[in-house]
């Protein structure tokens, strides 16, 4: 895991010296049917993304230079464009002070829990952390190492649920004192902030797709569950190399702690797509779409070649499924490619207007907003998809510049009721939930000005009724 706070600022100095030159050959995904699209990236500069979606909203969390951050957004692409809230700084609470890696956001058991590395201003000194706290943006409580009883250098831990239904924590870390290689160490939990038995290494850097560059690396474990299996989602090689990639390990059977038990993939399941100016492609989370129909990768990657741990920014993509179960990466798609919005995510400024105008606003999902000044003014969603029939809850991100409650109808299929939206400022976006029946398949959906100015921003469509306060 590099010092990438030494290099961030030339790197991306770098980036903006090159990205005039880069040409890309990378053909486009197919046309979205509802005609809503976004690009690559998210967040124009980051790493190691980690991302929880609570059925309402979706939460990111970083380490920068300021300390840990969450954004908050209801939508998956708009992460990038909304205000970060620092949570924790090094050296609070007993914290070591310096070099905060790959923090981990994990909801579990009604409370949320950033697990992350850090380490005294010393590489070999990094070690696992735990902190705690009752709501997503804190206040978070230190709770301090959590380790083995080997306490040896330890990065990029998170928490999964093993098919005994017993919680496990799986971190990279080294065998022994120096830096010679780093593997995947697993160990079943006594607590969130404890562990209950030994490490068992489950992988090491063996093939050659996993040793450019040296050391040798195994980092970033992610955990996906479906079907009944359990797959390790793992970063393989030199992270300062353009050959950064994604492994992944399989459970067969259920003794987690069994390394017999943990089958290898023959290469890098998502890799460096030269021809899309995407390289070291690595780290990811995954997240299901708002609607829940469909599964999203967030991952790092450079696009210049050669730019070690500089410029890297994160991107989101959808990932399926192949016929054997196992997840079915793709390749990853250049800036230039227009890619679907996750279902069940909507652009204001992309649907059918009424005279409406489209506003750019730096804390828009997207980087813009529909403005509906008067009575008459619509937005029209025309392709609202639904899995299938049954009440939706819309979130409406907006602002409210205007000093006065505005109104509007929402009308689905035919049917109206009317929302308000209070009065926030014109560049701070708030959230309104309706609930509503939708048909499965497409649905009409038009918000419509009856009083007051507000600016649309997204609509997202998540199942089930607005929940009682």
């Amino acid at each position: 895991m590099p010092p990438r706070s030494r290099l961030r600022l030339a790197a991306l100095a770098l980036l903006g010296l090159a990205l005039g030159t880069l040409t890309t050959s990378a053909q486009p995904l197919p046309p979205d049917p509802t005609g809503q699209t976004f690009r690559n990236p998210i967040l124009p500069a980051g790493q190691d993304p980690s991302v929880v979606f609570d059925g309402a909203l979706y939460h990111l969390v970083q380490s920068d230079e300021d300390g840990i951050g969450i954004r908050t957004s209801p939508t998956l692409t708009g992460l990038g464009d909304v205000k970060k809230v620092v949570v924790w700084r090094g050296g609070q609470s007993d914290s070591p002070c310096c070099e905060l890696w790959a923090p981990e956001l994990v909801r579990m058991d009604g409370k949320w829990y950033i697990y992350y590395a850090a380490d005294d201003g010393r590489n070999e000194n990094h070690r696992m952390y735990v902190l705690e706290s009752d709501r997503v943006t804190g206040p978070y409580t230190f709770r301090g190492q959590i380790t083995d009883p080997t306490n040896r250098w330890a990065i990029d831990g998170t928490v999964f649920q093993g098919p005994d239904g017993r919680r496990y924590f799986v971190w990279s870390g080294w065998e022994g004192t120096e830096n010679v290689q780093q593997n995947l160490y697993v160990a079943p939990m006594k607590n969130a902030w404890t562990l209950a038995g030994e490490r068992v290494k489950i992988s090491e850097p063996d093939q050659p797709w996993e040793r450019i560059g040296q050391p040798y690396i195994n980092e970033g474990p992610e955990v996906l569950v479906r079907g009944g299996r359990t797959f390790i989602v793992y970063s393989a090689s030199g992270s300062w190399t353009d050959d950064y990639c994604l492994g992944l390990l399989s459970l067969t059977g259920k003794n987690v702690l069994d390394p017999a038990a943990w089958k290898k993939s023959n290469g890098c399941v998502f890799a460096r797509n030269d021809a899309a100016s995407v390289y070291a492609p690595g780290h990811g989370g995954f997240v299901k779409s708002a609607d829940g129909t469909e599964d999203w990768h967030l991952y790092h990657a450079i696009e210049v070649q050669g730019a070690s741990w500089g410029g890297r920014s994160i991107r989101a993509q959808e990932f399926t499924w192949k016929a054997d179960g196992t997840p079915n990466f793709g390749r990853p798609a250049s800036f230039d490619t227009a890619l679907p919005l996750p279902s069940g995510e909507y652009e204001a400024e992309q649907a059918r207007l009424n005279g409406v105008q489209v506003q750019e606003e730096p804390l828009a999902s997207g980087g813009r907003a529909a403005r509906l000044d008067g009575p008459g003014d619509s937005v029209n969603f025309a392709r609202v998809r639904a899995p299938r029939d049954g009440t939706y809850t819309l979130r409406v991100r907006y602002s409210n510049g205007s000093g006065k409650v505005a109104r509007q109808s929402v009308t689905v299929n035919g049917t109206s009721t009317d929302v308000t939206y209070p009065p926030s400022g014109w560049s701070n976006f708030g959230t309104r939930p309706v609930s509503v029946r939708l048909r499965a398949g497409e649905n009409d959906v038009r918000f419509m000005q009856e009083a007051g100015a507000v600016q649309l921003d997204a609509v997202t469509v998540t199942p089930g009724a607005v929940a009682s306060p």
